[in-house]
């Protein structure tokens, strides 16, 4: 417990400003409380004000006294519920910048009980919270483990504790990949930093936590080669001689995937309500439950074929086709002939890997919407109107989806030279 006491700054003096001294954990700090006093009306026994009729202010100035005393034990009991033990600089800064609602929000709670709240909270907004719920709690419970220390917001404040460089070495280092290796690739990364910069913000607009610089959070990237499907690709899927009723199923729903441009939890789940005429009616799950956002996307001429073998509804789908579905329509497009080679430099570890590919070993649930994207601006659509189907909010976002290679972008764009 922190032990506050006042004093005089200059006892002999006729009028003196009051001191705070404060003691914890062996340490000691000075406090200047602003406050001016003449000596004669200074209880230094009772380290308060003497309350007398020839000193109005006298009353005023103890109440103030008794607030920086309270604000002083809350600040040093939050920082030592959440395991910090503030240097006497940073105990000053702390008193400096003190606020009652920031102080006051909850000292019963530490870093994960706000967690917990933004996770809830995350979960009236949005259908989907996968990325914040597993994803990101994940990782931060790996790296607690791998520092050895409880996480808290000082402790992330701190430039001293060097928390931002533990957590990257984690994710660039240490974190399990899908591949099975050790170190996570600088996209991976990056949506990881902007997740926890949702969370710390969400934080920071709720006065859970003073402000700090985010920028030690960088949202890197890199450009990896992501495939689509040609029109050729999907004409050999097509085609393709099919082996059990799930393979069918599978490859039906990757064309619906293909063919509206709607994520993979968003297109698995439509229903037959979702049609209506030869449009679907969809509200996409990564958006806002309350922004009211609707997606109306036109049923073209293959998905009309594919609702058509299923009584004019989308093609059934049953939860344990999640696990299996890439691994499925992987093994479908082998057998279609998809199988062009595929060069990528990837960072893994901090070093750059050259890996060759088949065609068919890179293709997942999200080729869909890429191949969405990709093909239609290929047959003139605007990137405006794409957006509008897609349900991208930014061009920057949507423009990564374009996979145009040279020989495409080259044939599309001859008449501009």
């Amino acid at each position: 417990m922190a032990e506050v006491n006042f004093y005089l700054r200059d006892p002999k003096a006729e009028n003196t400003t009051i001191y705070a001294y404060v003691h914890y954990n062996g340490q000691r700090v000075k406090i200047a409380t602003g406050i001016r006093v003449e000596k004669q009306y200074w209880n230094q026994s009772k380290q308060r004000c003497r309350e007398m009729i020839e000193f109005k202010d006298g009353k005023e100035i103890n109440v103030t006294l008794d607030g920086i005393r309270r604000s002083i034990e809350q600040i040093y009991q939050l920082h030592r519920k959440e395991g910090v033990i503030l240097s006497s600089n940073e105990f000053k800064k702390q008193f400096r910048n003190y606020n009652p609602k920031l102080m006051t929000a909850k000292l019963g709670s530490g870093f994960w009980d706000y967690f917990e709240e933004f996770i809830e909270y995350k979960r009236r907004t949005l259908t989907e919270i996968k990325d914040y719920h597993y994803s990101l709690r994940k990782h931060l419970k790996k790296v607690e483990q791998k520092i050895g220390k409880d996480l808290s917001f000082p402790l992330m404040r701190s430039l001293e504790q060097n928390f931002d460089l533990d957590w990257m070495e984690y994710l660039q280092f240490d974190a399990w990949n899908s591949l099975g290796e050790l170190g996570l690739s600088p996209n991976t990364v990056g949506k990881q930093n902007k997740n926890l910069k949702v969370f710390l913000n969400w934080c920071f607009d709720r006065n859970y936590t003073e402000l700090f610089s985010l920028k030690r959070f960088p949202s890197i990237s890199e450009d990896v080669e992501k495939v689509y499907l040609t029109e050729d690709d999907l004409i050999k899927l097509e085609n393709v001689q099919l082996l059990t009723s799930e393979e069918k199923i599978v490859r039906d729903l990757f064309f619906v995937g293909c063919e509206t441009g709607l994520r993979f939890g968003d297109f698995i789940h439509l229903k037959k309500e979702n049609i209506l005429s030869d449009e679907i009616h969809v509200k996409p799950g990564k958006t806002s439950k309350s922004s009211g956002k609707k997606l109306i996307i036109p049923i073209s001429n293959r998905l009309q074929r594919i609702l058509r073998e299923y009584s004019n509804e989308p093609p059934g789908y049953s939860k344990n086709m999640t696990t299996q579905f890439n691994k499925t329509i992987r093994s479908i497009a082998e057998r279609a002939g998809i199988d062009d080679e595929i060069v990528n430099y990837k960072t893994i570890s901090g070093k750059q890997v050259l890996s060759s590919t088949k065609k068919f070993e890179e293709i997942t649930s999200h080729t869909c919407r890429r191949t969405f994207c990709t093909l239609k601006f290929l047959k003139g659509m605007p990137a405006q109107a794409i957006m509008k189907f897609s349900g991208h909010t930014t061009e920057r976002n949507f423009l990564r989806y374009l996979k145009l290679d040279a020989r495409m972008t080259a044939d599309k764009y001859r008449g501009y030279f």
